[in-house]
C-alpha cells in the first residue's frame, strides 16, 4: 500500500470514527433522556398518588368526625326517649300515646335523618372496616329507635320492649366506642385496641 492510499484509509477511517462516535454520542443523550423523562414521570405518578391519597384521608377525617357525632346525637336522643318512656312506664301511664314525658317522635326522627344522610356520604369515603363496624351500630339503634316508638304493635309488651331497648343501648355505647376507634386506627391515629379496654373510662 502506497503512502496515498494509506492516507486516503487513515482519513475514511477517521471520518468514519468521527461520525459513528457523534452517533453513539447523541444515541447515549437520548437515552439519558428517556430514562430522565421516564424518571420524572414516575414521580409525577407518585406525587398524584401521594396527594390523591391525602385528599382521600382529609375527605375521611371529615365524613368521620360527622359520623361519629351523628351517631351519639342520635344515640342520645335515644337513651334520653328510652328514660322518659320507662319513667312513664314506672309512673303508671298504660295508654303509650299518651305517655306524657316522652320525647316527641320528631327529636327521635330528625336525629335518625341527620343520621342516615352522613351515613350515606360516609359509604363513599369510608374504609370497609369503619363500614361494617358503623352499619352494623346504625342497624342496632334503628332496631332500639322501632322498639322505642309507641305505634309499635303489640301494646302488652312495652315493658319487654324497654328491656330490650336498655339492652341495646348499652351495647350501642359499647358500638359507639369500636366504631370511633376504628374510624381513628383508619386514619392512622391510635394503636388502642378496637374493643374497649376493661376499666377504660370508669
Amino acid at each position: 500500500m502506497d503512502a496515498s492510499t494509506s492516507s486516503l484509509v487513515v482519513a475514511v477511517v477517521g471520518v468514519l470514527g468521527t461520525l459513528v462516535s457523534g452517533l453513539l454520542t447523541h444515541r447515549s443523550a437520548l437515552r439519558s433522556k428517556a430514562v430522565e423523562l421516564t424518571h420524572a414521570a414516575q414521580e409525577r405518578r407518585e406525587e398524584r398518588r401521594a396527594a390523591e391519597h391525602r385528599e382521600l384521608i382529609e375527605a375521611r377525617r371529615v365524613s368521620y368526625a360527622s359520623f361519629n357525632q351523628s351517631l351519639r346525637q342520635f344515640h342520645a336522643v335515644l337513651f334520653r326517649r328510652c328514660t322518659d318512656l320507662g319513667t312513664d312506664f314506672a309512673a303508671g301511664h298504660t295508654d303509650e300515646r299518651s305517655w306524657p314525658h316522652a320525647r316527641p317522635r320528631a327529636e327521635v326522627d330528625e336525629a335518625r335523618q341527620a343520621l342516615r344522610d352522613v351515613y350515606a356520604e360516609a359509604q363513599m369515603v369510608a374504609s370497609d372496616g369503619v363500614l361494617a363496624a358503623g352499619g352494623g351500630l346504625v342497624h342496632l339503634m334503628s332496631r332500639i329507635q322501632r322498639l322505642l316508638d309507641p305505634e309499635a304493635p303489640d301494646p302488652a309488651g312495652r315493658e319487654a320492649r324497654l328491656a330490650e331497648a336498655r339492652d341495646g343501648l348499652e351495647r350501642a355505647s359499647e358500638g359507639l366506642y369500636e366504631v370511633r376507634q376504628t374510624m381513628r386506627r383508619d386514619l392512622g391515629i391510635t394503636e388502642l385496641p378496637i374493643e374497649r379496654p376493661e376499666g377504660y373510662g370508669a
